[in-house]
């Protein structure tokens, strides 16, 4: 009985301190006095998140549209951690170019001594991501992705080899772009070609195997805790075939030294002050982390839109042949000057609809007081700028649930603030690799559109979903249109 006593004296002080801290965990922006929306316990504001039942973007929306225009930013949780959510266009242009001295990291875990492949740019932070960035910014020069451009149109035929010869068809699309993107990133970041990519499009898919929102969670929370537990983000059979073909191509790459440049793997081992080759593999796998899913999901939002508007996509397949037409029917870096992302408004207004990030995160790594205002940016303190909220805030685009491609043409583009559109995140951590993204995704919008039209089928959800259990804003399901060959 006696034992029992103490057994539940045990249980009950055990319970007490953990209803404290997280009642101290949860009382963080009181005690600041900012302005915040009220938690609830344990979930923070973003309860249904976790079980997959609510989209992130959807909690950060409904915060975003309650508060803005009260203050530059509001408080939230991410259930015990505190977030600032940024409202304030003002604000989010500090962050992400005036003032981007003071938000340099990202605050994400990694672990390069138990998991080599977190040594890559997405990752790291403080001094390993500035010589990291600086060594990287010398590889992704425009001349450099100038020269990758035949290889990428070479891989771009199987598009038309995928589409086939037939007259009229129901194709999956997001699995078709799939393909095209997955051989991108085999070839260019990997050196692979043909049958290898089988395996590799394989391990694409299940290298968030073991992932576990609550572990993931807890090693942002406690990162040091996680890196002396050896806990690891990514699937360990995934991560050991994804360094053992990167260090095997640079080996094959380094006997036949006078091939031409086709690889992000030669770009690096040909740098003034390359890396080591185990770094090399890590930004070759921080390629497929950060791009593949947003490229897969881009490509296919654009045929889905333009699906429902056929008059938008026939004055493309126009556009596109014209220019095709006066370069010899090649894909030259100067047709795709001409056909350039700020002459396809529609691909602009699909990013600004289906933004593939919904939010970009920076970490404060010094204190930054809020210019014209009493308000403060502590060290240490994680924002949020709710691109997705922002792209759907109709004080900024009229009617924003529209697909209205005009709002980007150039007088309106003028009219907004430039940190009114960051798809895909700007300034100093921005993307390295955009323009060869650019490049990759405008090759592809060429080969899919050049000799098809596209239109919804029975197959086709309208309107479109997004899967819940991502962080990204990816089709819930495969987007399938009808598929027509034309002249």
């Amino acid at each position: 009985m006696d034992l029992m006593h103490r057994a539940l004296l045990t249980a009950l002080g055990a319970m007490s301190v953990f209803y404290a801290l997280v009642k101290i965990s949860l009382g963080y922006w009181k005690r600041r006095g900012i302005l915040h929306e009220k938690p609830k316990f344990l979930w923070g504001n973003i309860k249904g998140v976790v079980s997959g039942k609510r989209h992130a973007q959807d909690a950060l929306q409904d915060i975003y549209t309650a508060y803005k225009g009260r203050a530059p930013f509001v408080g939230f949780y991410a259930c015990l951690k505190p977030f600032i959510l940024a409202l304030d266009l003002k604000l989010v242009h500090q962050i992400i170019f005036t003032d981007a001295g003071h938000f340099t990291s990202r605050g994400l875990y990694s672990n390069p001594s138990g998991e080599p492949l977190s040594h890559n740019l997405l990752q790291l932070d403080g001094h390993k991501w500035r010589s990291l960035h600086a060594k990287s910014a010398e590889v992704f020069t425009p001349a450099n992705t100038q020269k990758l451009l035949v290889r990428l149109s070479q891989i771009s035929s199987r598009i038309q080899r995928d589409l086939g010869e037939k007259s009229h068809q129901t194709l999956n699309i997001s699995e078709l772009v799939g393909a095209y993107n997955t051989e991108v990133m085999a070839s260019m970041a990997f050196g692979l070609v043909g049958q290898d990519t089988e395996e590799f499009a394989k391990w694409t898919r299940n290298y968030w195997a073991d992932f576990r929102l609550w572990q993931a969670y807890l090693a942002l929370e406690f990162p040091l805790i996680a890196r002396l537990l050896q806990y690891k983000s990514y699937a360990e059979p995934a991560t050991a075939y994804f360094q053992k073909v990167a260090l095997s191509q640079l080996q094959e790459h380094r006997r036949r030294d006078r091939q031409p440049l086709q690889t992000f793997l030669q770009l690096y081992s040909n740098a003034e002050k390359p890396l080591t080759d185990v770094e090399i593999a890590a930004q070759s796998f921080g390629f497929v982390l950060a791009g593949l899913g947003p490229l897969n999901a881009t490509l296919a939002f654009c045929l889905y839109e333009l699906a429902r508007q056929p008059e938008v996509q026939d004055r493309t397949r126009l556009e596109i042949n014209k220019t095709l037409e006066l370069h010899g029917g090649q894909v030259t870096p100067e047709c795709l000057r001409e056909l350039s992302f700020n002459d396809l408004t529609f691909f602009l207004e699909t990013l600004r609809l289906h933004t593939p990030h919904p939010f970009l995160l920076r970490r404060a790594t010094k204190e930054f007081e809020v210019p014209g205002s009493v308000f403060v940016i502590a060290k240490g303190n994680n924002v949020l700028i709710p691109t997705a909220a922002i792209h759907r805030d109709p004080g900024i685009y009229e009617n924003p649930e529209r697909f209205y491609p005009e709002r980007f043409e150039e007088e309106a583009r003028r009219s907004r603030p430039a940190a009114a559109f960051l798809p895909f995140g700007d300034g100093l951590r921005g993307c390295i690799a955009a323009r060869f993204a650019e490049q990759q995704l405008l090759v592809g919008l060429v080969a899919l559109l050049r000799q098809h039209r596209y239109a919804p089928s029975a197959e086709t959800s309208i309107p479109v979903e997004y899967d819940n259990r991502r962080l990204l804003l990816m089709p819930k399901s495969d987007i399938k249109l009808s598929v027509e060959r034309v002249d």
